[in-house]
């Protein structure tokens, strides 16, 4: 009867344990990672909901991101862009982009006025009524992280102009004075708001999402190491006997 664990190489399933482990491994614990960026940014978001704003003036072109910020000045009118592709509660839309010229800075804001809903069919364009006149916004600063580009009309001559992100470099471009390297987000119940319900990711992509994500593949590496063991030793054997 055997009584003792003993070893017998199987390299099929050795060569696949070497292979896959560390693949596994990593993926779960890059995972982790994604996790705890997600709830830096989180807190980061949390943070600067709670600041007070600061004006304009004393933001530089590094402002952090979600900082709070308040501005006096207008918008500019001419100068809208559609960003494209924002679903709000299962409906297709745009988030409304408009230039904002502050009365303390030569720098002008980009604002990000919140959600509207689109036409699904994609031939009429929302209408954006202007707001004239001097009035005070407050936002927060965010810095659009995301590069995909599936279309550029912005060699478009009408406005507003669609755009699929924010790539400020682009966006600079479409003017000749400068504008802050961010958008500012503006809050709820400012003047030419939409709907702005800012969230700092979409729902159901938290970071505990990406802990799903690792203890899927801990798990896959823990089957592989059962799987190798089975293969390479006796030890189904071992539990068996009476």
């Amino acid at each position: 009867m055997t009584t003792a664990l003993h070893w017998k190489i199987h390299w099929p399933t050795t060569l696949l344990m070497l292979v896959l482990l560390p693949l596994l491994f990593g993926l779960g614990h890059w995972q982790l990672q994604r996790a705890d960026e997600k709830r830096i940014a989180q807190a980061a978001f949390d943070a600067g909901q709670n600041a007070a704003p600061l004006e304009i003036s004393q933001l530089s072109a590094q402002a952090e991101q979600y900082a709070r910020v308040r501005m006096t000045g207008h918008y500019d009118n001419a100068h809208n862009f559609l960003l494209d592709n924002r679903i709000s509660h299962g409906r297709f839309g745009y988030e409304i982009i408009t230039a904002f010229i502050p009365a303390t800075s030569s720098t002008a804001v980009l604002i990000d006025r919140g959600w509207v809903e689109g036409d699904p069919a994609r031939v009429q364009r929302p209408d954006i009524a202007p707001i004239d006149g001097e009035i005070e916004l407050i936002g927060s600063v965010y810095r659009d992280t995301a590069r995909f580009h599936f279309v550029d009309n912005l060699h478009e001559a009408r406005w507003p102009k669609l755009i699929e992100n924010l790539q400020m470099d682009d966006l600079q471009k479409q003017f000749s004075a400068p504008i802050f390297p961010f958008i500012v987000r503006l809050d709820p119940a400012m003047p030419g708001a939409y709907r702005t319900e800012w969230q700092v990711f979409s729902n159901g992509f938290g970071p505990e999402r990406h802990i799903a994500y690792a203890v899927t593949w801990f798990a896959l590496a823990f089957v592989l190491a059962i799987i190798w063991l089975v293969s390479n030793s006796n030890i189904v054997q071992l539990f068996k006997r009476d």
